[in-house]
C-alpha cells in the first residue's frame, strides 16, 4: 500500500496543478460573464418569451405532462410540506453540474487550496433527491477521478457490501483515512456534523471496519482489496493503524490530516450546526466556504471569490432573476434592488419555468461588478396556524434560542425543532417539541412548559389562545438522531443528501 499511497500522491499532485490552472481560466471566464450578464439575460428574456404582460406563479409545471423520455424526476426535501417533483433530463444535469464544478474551480483557485482532492457527503444508497441524480454513476469511474473525488468509489458494489455491514459512517470513515483529501463537501452542515459526533460518539462501532482492514488485509474480497490500493495515499498505513489501535476517539487531523477546507450551506436557520462545526472545525486551521444557493426547481446564485468574503450574485446561467419587494408589488431587476433590503426571488429558465416565485427571500449585502450579492434569510410563509395564532418560523427560532441561553447544555449534542401536532379524538391540537438526543435522561426539566411560555411572549396571538383553551400544552418527544431525520425527511428522500434542519417544521407530526 506505501507504494500505491506514493504513486496515487503524484497523480494527485499532477491533477492539482491542472486544476489550478482550470480554476484560473474560469475566473476569467466568470469575469467575461459578469460583464456581458446584462445582454446575456435581456437575450435569454427574449427567447423565453418574458414581457410585461406574463404573470407570477407559484405553482410548477406538472411534471408528467413536461417530463420528456429518459428524464429524472427529482424529489424536493419536502420540509414545508408535500415534496414537488421536479424533472431533470441528462441536459438539465449537466448544466446543473457545470454549475457546481465551475464554482469548485473557481474556489481552489481564488483560495489557493493546497489538496484540492474532494470529498462530497452524498447519498450512499441511491434516492430520487437532486443531490443523489447529480453524482449518479453509470459506470465505475476511472483511476484519476477517483484521485481527485474519492467519495465515487463509493458506488462499488464491493463496498456498498461493506456498507450494509458496518454502516454509512464506517465506510467514510475508512475512505476518508486512505484517501486524504483536502476539501469536504456538504450541501447540509447537518450532515458533516452529524458525521463528526458520530465518530466521536461511537468510535468502536465506526473504527470495525478500519480494524478488520488493518488486522486481516488479505481477508478482504478482491474487490475491496482493489478499491484500498486505487484510493492509498501517503501515509495511510500508519493512519489506518493508529485508527485501528486507539481506543478512544481520534480528532479528524489524525485520519485525515491534509483536510483544511469544508464548503457547506450557511443560509436560512443552520446556524446550531455551523456553531458545533466551528468547535470541532476551529480557524484557522480549517476554512469554512459557503455553498452557493440553489434549489431542486433553480439555481439561484453564483459564487464570486474576488473578495476574501465570498459573495453570491443573481447570474447563473441560463435563468431570469427578477424579485419581489416585501409589499409583493411589482416586479424588479437585478440591479434595482436596495441594499439593506429583503426580496423574494422570481426566476425563469430554458428548462420550462416562467416567472416562478420560489418562496425565497434574500437579503442584499452589497452590490459586486454591478449585481446585488444576497444573502439567504428564509423562505416566505413559513409559518403555521391551527386557530388564528400565526406561528411563524422565526418566532420559533427566536423562543428555541432563549431556551438554549437559558440551558446552554441544549446546544451541545442535541437538536431542536418544533412541529404543530393535531392527536386527535379528545385531545386539542398543540405544538410537538422535538430533542434530538442519544439519551433523553439528560434534558432538563420544563422545557415544554418554558418554550410555552416564550412562545406566548412573542406571540401574543398565540397566548391568547392557549389562555382560552384552544390551543393544548405544547408536548415533548425525544427521538434518537436516525428516526428524527426520517421523519424530518418525510420519506421523501435519503437524509444524507437531502435532509435540511430546521428549528420548525410547518408539517403535522402526524403525518411523518
Amino acid at each position: 500500500m506505501r507504494s500505491a499511497g506514493f504513486a496515487n500522491d503524484l497523480g494527485r499532485f499532477a491533477i492539482a496543478v491542472l486544476l489550478r490552472l482550470a480554476g484560473w481560466a474560469a475566473v476569467l471566464r466568470h469575469r467575461v460573464r459578469l460583464r456581458v450578464h446584462p445582454l446575456r439575460e435581456a437575450r435569454l428574456r427574449r427567447r423565453l418569451g418574458i414581457d410585461p404582460s406574463t404573470g407570477i406563479t407559484r405553482d410548477l409545471p406538472d411534471a408528467d405532462a413536461v417530463a420528456g423520455k429518459g428524464d429524472s424526476v427529482a424529489l424536493t426535501s419536502g420540509t414545508a410540506g408535500e415534496p414537488k417533483r421536479v424533472p431533470y433530463s441528462r441536459r438539465r444535469l449537466a448544466a446543473t453540474r457545470a454549475v457546481f464544478v465551475d464554482g469548485m474551480l473557481r474556489l481552489i483557485a481564488t483560495r489557493r487550496v493546497r489538496r484540492p482532492s474532494l470529498y462530497v457527503f452524498s447519498a450512499l444508497a441511491p434516492d430520487r433527491s437532486l443531490s443523489s441524480l447529480l453524482v449518479r454513476e453509470r459506470r465505475a469511474p476511472p483511476w484519476f477521478v477517483l484521485l481527485q473525488a474519492p467519495y465515487r468509489v463509493q458506488s462499488d458494489p464491493a463496498l456498498r457490501e461493506l456498507k450494509g455491514r458496518y454502516g454509512a459512517t464506517a465506510l467514510r470513515l475508512l475512505v476518508l483515512t486512505l484517501a486524504n483529501p483536502g476539501m469536504l463537501y456538504a450541501t447540509n452542515p447537518s450532515t458533516l456534523s452529524a458525521f463528526l459526533e458520530e465518530v466521536e460518539r461511537d468510535w468502536e462501532t465506526v473504527g470495525a471496519l478500519v480494524r478488520r482492514v488493518v488486522r486481516d488485509p488479505r481477508g478482504m474480497p478482491p474487490g475491496v482489496r482493489r478499491v484500498l490500493r486505487r484510493l492509498a495515499s501517503r501515509g495511510s498505513r500508519d493512519r489506518l493503524a493508529r485508527v485501528a489501535g486507539s481506543a478512544s476517539p481520534l480528532p479528524i487531523t489524525a485520519w485525515n490530516p491534509a483536510f483544511t477546507t469544508y464548503v457547506c450551506w450557511t443560509g436560512g436557520a443552520v446556524t446550531p450546526f455551523l456553531e458545533r462545526l466551528g468547535r470541532r472545525l476551529p480557524a484557522p486551521r480549517f476554512r469554512r466556504e459557503p455553498m452557493y444557493s440553489m434549489s431542486t426547481e433553480t439555481v439561484a446564485t453564483i459564487p464570486d471569490y474576488r473578495r476574501a468574503e465570498t459573495a453570491f450574485l443573481p447570474a447563473a446561467p441560463g435563468v431570469v432573476h427578477e424579485f419581489l419587494g416585501e409589499s409583493g408589488a411589482g416586479l424588479l431587476g437585478s440591479r434595482d434592488l436596495e441594499p439593506g433590503n429583503t426580496y423574494e426571488m422570481v426566476v425563469s429558465h430554458r428548462f420550462g419555468l416562467r416567472r416562478y416565485a420560489t418562496g425565497d427571500l434574500f437579503r442584499v449585502e452589497r452590490f459586486v461588478g454591478g449585481l446585488p450579492d444576497l444573502r439567504f434569510v428564509g423562505r416566505r410563509g413559513l409559518g403555521w396556524s391551527f386557530t388564528g395564532e400565526k406561528l411563524t418560523a422565526e418566532q420559533v427560532d427566536q423562543a428555541l434560542r432563549m431556551l438554549e441561553t437559558e440551558h446552554p447544555g441544549l446546544r451541545e449534542g442535541r437538536w431542536l425543532a418544533l412541529f404543530p401536532s393535531n392527536p386527535g379524538g379528545a385531545a386539542l391540537p398543540c405544538y410537538r417539541l422535538v430533542a434530538v438526543v442519544a439519551d433523553a435522561s439528560g434534558l432538563p426539566g420544563g422545557l415544554a412548559e418554558r418554550l410555552d411560555e416564550l412562545l406566548g411572549e412573542l406571540n401574543l396571538e398565540y397566548r391568547a389562545k392557549r389562555a382560552s383553551g384552544r390551543l393544548g400544552q405544547i408536548r415533548l418527544s425525544a427521538l434518537d438522531q436516525p428516526r428524527f431525520l426520517r421523519r424530518a425527511a418525510g420519506g421523501a428522500a435519503h437524509p444524507d443528501s437531502q435532509f435540511k434542519f430546521q428549528p420548525f417544521y410547518p408539517r403535522l407530526w402526524e403525518q411523518g
